[in-house]
């Protein structure tokens, strides 16, 4: 990819196995040239997790021997599917740790609970004790893939200390999206509008980032750009979607810390580098998210009449929980009964999720529109969500888990402007 010096890449890979194609590695010997591509044994040092990290260390020491700054973007397959967890975490599980996963009140919700809920969210099956074991044991064997995820940012904070260059590095943790395990009756994946598949993490510490401080601003993925450019001192282009993160990250008291060129992406950013200014800025920040999304597809999750695959984990990747078998059991792969979908092609929404003290409260406005059942990228093209066919809107302030759709009760007028708001976000253009 154009502006990067190395990389270590694939489309998405396996847990056992992995292939990859590298680009300018430390490790790769040099006879194999800058392009190699490498395919891993399922020897369990090759477990991917545990591959991208020793490649991401192995590029930071490269970049700090040669006294050049760096960006390190690792990306590690963990938490996806199948979910299988390093040979060496399989069974794991610290009696401090909770038994199955969270239950809240729409885990397995009634269909008169979901009625009022588009698409396959009012028609998805009740889950039963069978398909319950899959869901805990995902959810269980997620935890297992993130001790590798966490054994991976202990060593590279621990090598960046060892070279000294820990006080003058960021380092950001974040994920892609949300997830769910049973809520609204969706056994496993994410894709819908709803707080538990669109909330994120950001955690961030480096110089001038007070411990332990939270702040409430509505930020997204779209704000890491600009807040890399922005600790980096260089000026945004013309056109960039997004926000500088850096005053909102940054603490006054700690600004001395910083580096020159931050600070100067500060004073072209505040008023004044001082409270005030910063209160300015986060005063004119935004009040809501907007969030677009197109059906994928209807990624059926079956977990009656299987068949588990005779060779499975740890010789390959498996779609089954119990991965301590053979053959593995307890699946959602290789099944062909029970099944729940993760989406229909009505999934296709814009939404304006209104953060608590807005205008507009503690809230989520979506518009639906559905498009054929054979869609293709074609058919997202042309779907403008100007013949909108469903429409949700939530109270999050008392409805916390989204069950109540507010839509037929609401006052017009307030739904007159929640519609004229996400559509005004959808129809934007320029910076």
């Amino acid at each position: 990819p154009p502006g990067f010096d190395a990389w270590l890449a694939n489309g998405g890979g396996d847990y056992i196995a992995p292939s990859f194609q590298m680009y300018d590695i430390p490790s790769v010997p040099e006879s194999a040239g800058k392009l190699y591509a490498w395919h891993g044994t399922d020897d369990a040092a090759n477990y991917s997790t545990a591959v991208i990290g020793n490649m991401s260390m192995a590029f930071i020491r490269k970049a700090v021997s040669e006294q050049k700054p760096f960006m390190a973007y690792i990306a590690p397959k963990a938490a996806h599917e199948p979910f299988n967890p390093a040979p060496w975490y399989v069974g794991h599980w610290d009696d401090s740790w909770p038994a199955q996963e969270p239950r809240p009140p729409n885990w397995n919700a009634s269909f008169e609970s979901r009625k009022d809920h588009h698409g396959n969210i009012a028609t998805e099956p009740l889950i039963t004790d069978a398909e319950a074991a899959v869901i805990t044991g995902v959810f269980k064997d997620r935890w297992r893939t993130l001790m590798s995820v966490d054994d991976v940012i202990g060593d590279v904070i621990d090598l960046c200390e060892s070279l000294n260059v820990a006080d003058n590095t960021y380092f950001l943790y974040s994920s892609d999206h949300g997830f769910q395990l049973g809520e609204f009756n969706i056994a496993m994946d994410k894709r819908n509008v709803y707080d538990w598949n669109t909330r994120i993490h950001l955690l961030a510490r480096g110089p001038g980032i007070p411990h332990g401080v939270e702040w409430k601003e509505p930020a997204t993925q779209v704000d890491i750009a600009p807040t890399f450019l922005g600790f980096a001192g260089v000026a945004k282009p013309e056109q960039m979607d997004g926000k500088s993160l850096v005053p909102l990250l940054t603490h006054p008291s700690l600004r001395h810390e910083l580096n020159p060129t931050t600070v100067q992406h500060l004073e072209r950013h505040l008023d004044a580098l001082s409270t005030e200014g910063d209160l300015a800025y986060k005063a004119a920040w935004r009040d809501c998210v907007f969030i677009e999304y197109y059906y994928n597809d209807y990624n059926a999750k079956c977990m009656g009449d299987c068949t588990p695959p005779a060779v499975g984990f740890p010789d390959r990747d498996s779609g089954c929980v119990d991965l301590e078998s053979e053959p593995n059991s307890v699946c959602w792969q290789g099944c062909k009964s029970n099944c729940y979908q993760t989406e229909t092609p009505a999934n296709n929404y814009i939404a304006i999720r209104n953060m608590p003290g807005s205008a507009m409260g503690d809230t989520l406005y979506a518009e639906y529109q559905s498009g054929a059942s054979n869609q293709s990228w074609t058919n997202m093209i042309n779907i403008d969500f100007d013949k909108v066919d469903f429409v949700e809107y939530y109270d999050s302030s008392t409805d916390p888990w989204q069950m109540k759709n507010l839509h037929k009760t609401a006052a017009k007028d307030t739904l007159s402007a929640l519609h004229e708001k996400v559509q005004s976000w959808y129809r934007c253009k320029g910076d």
